[in-house]
């Protein structure tokens, strides 16, 4: 049986260094551990591991007779190529989530060996993340220009058959290492209007889709012949404001509170999601393993406090400059919603809609004086790290934040061990965020899957992007 799935964007090169990771992705590829629903991390191409007693070596023991899909050998070398190409790939050198790693070593075939800067109790995070997936490094750079379109050559339970912007094919790959999958194929489709999305699955040309028009989410739940799965996606959509720009005052705090009480956060989550998303103050998601939810307590849109800060400031200036959104059917009408806002209390925002994902992030990268993002990271605050920290600052911290306090709050949490030392660490960090604001957190989404009944063993969950296919199959 082959599974076919509409999804919401056009599909991105199938390489981990791509603009974005889509769920074929996560198909082909694998990672060394992956993340269960309890957020506790579970072997995948690591059979095993262990730590040393000062927490400072982690020895990961990779599946025995592991070969990428083109028979190349999956051994220890295999594996760690990648990852050195992963963690190096941008010229302003190591990307901060690898931060913590000093050294990754073979010790022999199937064995790594991460030495750490300082104890990591979190360094699985690292390994499930999205950006750390295995795949043949060794080909990749024999052949770059073929890689990730016409190549793609991983370990997972699927292999590449054909890729384009508008359609991925993938077949089962019977030399897997684990349990083989129970599906013959999957085809992903890109289907960019949520309508359309919704009359594909409703007219059978599709099995499975994400992220089904707002408004139709109910009628979708009580119709018999289809399941919808509902969680807040591990994402933020927030507005970020150059803080260079000392002409429109962004780089004065009273300014960017001022805005942030401009907006009207429920009035987005009502019009723009049909009530199918959260408004948030503070930067990590309420589906977030350390989400600190009294960041968002007790915060509402202050008009009348919006206009006397700003009029404090600027002196009744209006403050006028372009803001560019990300072109897409969820954050397309947000960004127009939100200049409709903030034009009530003197701020007026051009919009300019740019194309995800890439012309998106060279736009911000080239330097706007605002623009409205989404990140999707299954760690909320080590995304917030890299878009808020000073140790990104231009990529992706693209509004140059700089916040002494922040950056020892995100110290703090690279360096907590038990759990509850990282519960306080990632309050700490929220805390600041909120009051300090970095960029302006605007909603978190609902992440929406709908699917036909007869789609089994597909079990999306928040700690995760996306679903895996393994056990999925069709009655």
């Amino acid at each position: 049986m082959i599974l076919r799935e509409a999804f919401d964007y056009e599909f991105s090169r199938l390489d981990p260094t791509g603009p974005h990771i889509d769920p074929c992705h996560l198909a082909i590829y694998e990672l060394l551990v992956m993340k269960g629903a309890d957020w506790a991390p579970y072997p995948r191409l690591a059979e095993s591991w262990d730590v040393s007693d000062d927490g400072l070596e982690w020895r990961l023991r990779l599946q025995p007779g592991t070969s990428f899909h083109s028979g190349a050998p999956c051994d220890a070398q295999a594996v760690v190529a990648p990852l050195e190409h992963l963690r190096f790939e941008f010229p302003s050198g190591q990307l901060w989530y690898w931060d913590p790693v000093d050294t990754m070593d073979v010790e022999d075939e199937r064995t790594i060996v991460f030495r750490l800067r300082f104890p990591y109790s979190r360094l699985p995070s690292l390994l499930w993340g999205t950006h750390t997936t295995v795949y043949n490094e060794a080909l990749r750079e024999a052949e770059p220009d073929r890689f990730g379109f016409e190549v793609a050559d991983g370990t997972g339970p699927f292999r590449l058959v054909s890729w384009s912007p508008e359609r991925v094919v993938a077949e089962r790959y019977d030399g897997y290492h684990g349990p083989a999958p129970k599906l013959d194929g999957i085809e992903w489709h890109a289907i960019l209007e949520p309508a359309e999305r919704l009359e594909a699955l409703e007219r059978g040309e599709v099995d499975l889709l994400h992220g089904p028009p707002m408004e139709q989410i109910q009628r979708l739940r009580e119709d018999p012949r289809f399941v919808v799965v509902e969680h807040p996606q591990p994402s933020s959509i927030y507005l970020g404001l150059d803080r260079h720009r000392s002409d429109l005052s962004f780089d004065d705090l009273r300014v960017r509170q001022a805005i942030s009480l401009a907006v009207d956060r429920e009035a987005i989550v009502r019009k723009v999601y049909h009530g199918h998303a959260s408004p948030t103050w503070g930067p990590v998601p309420p589906g977030d393993e350390f989400y600190e939810p009294t960041v968002d307590r007790g915060r509402s849109r202050d008009l009348a406090k919006a206009v006397e800060v700003l009029r404090e400031v600027r002196g009744g200036e209006p403050i006028r400059c372009e803001c560019v959104v990300q072109d897409d059917s969820f954050i397309g009408p947000l960004g127009r919603l939100l200049a409709e806002q903030l034009a009530e209390v003197g701020v007026e925002l051009e919009v300019r809609f740019v194309k995800p994902f890439a012309p998106f992030y060279e736009a911000c990268a080239a330097g706007v004086p605002a623009f409205v993002n989404k990140w999707l990271w299954q760690d909320a605050l080590d995304a917030v790290i890299g878009f808020a920290s000073s140790r990104c600052d231009g990529f992706p911290n693209w509004q140059h934040a700089s916040i002494p306090e922040l950056d020892e709050a995100f110290e703090s949490w690279l360096r907590a061990g038990p759990r509850e030392e990282l519960r306080v660490a990632a309050s700490t960090a929220q805390w600041i965020a909120a009051e300090r604001l970095p960029y302006v957190p605007l909603v978190t989404p609902g992440d929406v899957w709908a699917h036909t009944t007869r789609l089994q063993g597909f079990e999306p969950h928040p700690a995760d992007l996306y679903p895996l296919y393994d056990l999925a199959h069709l009655s």
